[in-house]
């Protein structure tokens, strides 16, 4: 008997042909192919395995922190959690007229005079059921697109989830290959989705304010008088209590030295008290608000953008500094929910240069319907300056590009049995 989870797409019952892949690399290649798999055509196991492996040879050889630098008339495009909704990508890069939902365009195109870069924040596989075309056309843009398409590393590019074969908890990327190539061994293609998401860069360092990463950061620089609570849920591996005063912020330019390495690390959760914490902190997320603002001062961001989170909306908590007379370094100002509250902390903003201008901000974005929300992308024009001035780091300035209510999204089927 399948799994039943209430985040199967339609997309995936319906049937597929075989998707003719040229195996050539260019703009022209990756509208067509995009064009087709929108149509219910999907890449042959062989030419998947070929895009996945030339992928990886591009992406194991950057560094696990990329340092971005926009040029002046670029528009930024950030993308949160796919989980296996190939319907965001089309909304995306295609529209959605049906809905009124206009095309953005392609990693590299030029639109209204500005050249589309994109990062996606991780989480590409796992609860939808359309993993394996995402995967394929996220990897077919890392080496179709450079410059303008960077993909970062979620705690679901991992063996606990992604390669798991075990179905169960949403990670079904695994049931989903299965269901595709029924009868093929997994081993057939497994090694080469393992390459890949292991050869994903962790990091994103934007124009030196932003920084992008999928769960969240350390909690500190030395993590080994940091006591652990007993883990309470197979999601937990248990908060920190008590934390030692005086825990350094982790030092961002030690990212790069970690060992093992990323592309030794399959599992981030076998033993995350040990040598994986440190990764395993920046693909998952806890109650650390504090500690990444301490983590943002002390490495010089403005702004981190997460995804990870289900969040219903593109959520902002921002912090300001308060008098050391208080005993807190921070008050969270704001956390918000919805549209009103992000126009009336706007407002206040506005009004209140010295609060703004002093405010730390995480922006919380998620592009998958599995939210049961409203899905978005964010958006921020890059402007003429010199490096580390041309991006508004205020995510209250950005915009954010509406894709749709989840109710909305045709292609999801509540309590279908995969």
């Amino acid at each position: 008997m399948g799994m039943t989870h209430s985040f199967i797409t339609e997309w995936d019952n319906t049937p597929k042909t075989k998707m003719r892949f040229n195996r050539e690399v260019s703009f022209a290649e990756l509208q067509r192919v995009t064009n087709c798999m929108a149509k219910h055509e999907i890449p042959s196991i062989e030419d998947f395995i070929w895009v996945l492996k030339e992928a990886a040879k591009v992406l194991s050889t950057l560094p696990n922190n990329v340092h971005v630098i926009p040029e002046p008339n670029d528009r930024l495009i950030f993308v949160g959690d796919l989980h296996g909704c190939f319907e965001t990508l089309i909304r995306l890069f295609l529209g959605y007229p049906q809905q009124n939902i206009p095309r953005t365009g392609f990693p590299g195109e030029v639109v209204d005079g500005r050249r589309l870069v994109y990062f996606f924040n991780g989480d590409f596989v796992d609860r939808g059921g359309s993993g394996y075309q995402i995967v394929f056309l996220l990897a077919y843009m890392a080496i179709a697109c450079p410059g303008t398409c960077y993909l970062n590393r979620g705690n679901h590019e991992s063996e606990m989830f992604g390669l798991s074969t075990q179905g169960m908890l949403g990670n079904k990327f695994m049931s989903e290959m299965a269901g595709k190539f029924s009868g093929m061994d997994p081993e057939v293609y497994r090694p080469a989705i393992g390459e890949f998401f292991c050869a994903l860069p962790i990091a994103h360092t934007i124009d030196r304010n932003i920084f992008m990463v999928h769960g969240g950061v350390p909690l500190g620089d030395d993590l080994s008088n940091v006591p652990r609570a007993t883990p309470q849920s197979y999601f937990s591996t248990g908060s920190p209590t008590p934390i030692p005063k005086g825990l350094k912020p982790y030092k961002i330019s030690n990212l790069d030295n970690l060992i093992p390495s990323r592309q030794k690390t399959t599992n981030f959760e076998d033993n995350p008290r040990k040598q994986n914490e440190l990764w395993h902190s920046f693909v998952w997320n806890y109650d650390r608000l504090p500690y990444s603002a301490d983590f943002m001062e002390e490495n010089n961001f403005k702004t981190m953008v997460h995804s990870h989170t289900a969040t219903p909306f593109h959520q902002i908590t921002s912090f300001l500094p308060l008098e050391k007379s208080s005993g807190e370094k921070y008050s969270i100002q704001s956390v918000i929910k919805n549209q009103e509250m992000f126009d009336r902390m706007k407002a206040f903003f506005a009004s209140h240069q010295l609060a703004n201008s002093s405010k730390l901000s995480i922006l919380e974005i998620f592009s998958s319907p599995t939210n049961n929300g409203t899905v978005y992308a964010a958006c921020v024009d890059a402007v003429p300056g010199e490096p580390g001035q041309r991006i508004n780091y205020d995510p209250f300035q950005w915009t954010y590009i509406f894709l749709g209510n989840a109710s909305e999204y045709n292609f999801i089927q509540q309590g279908t049995t995969y």
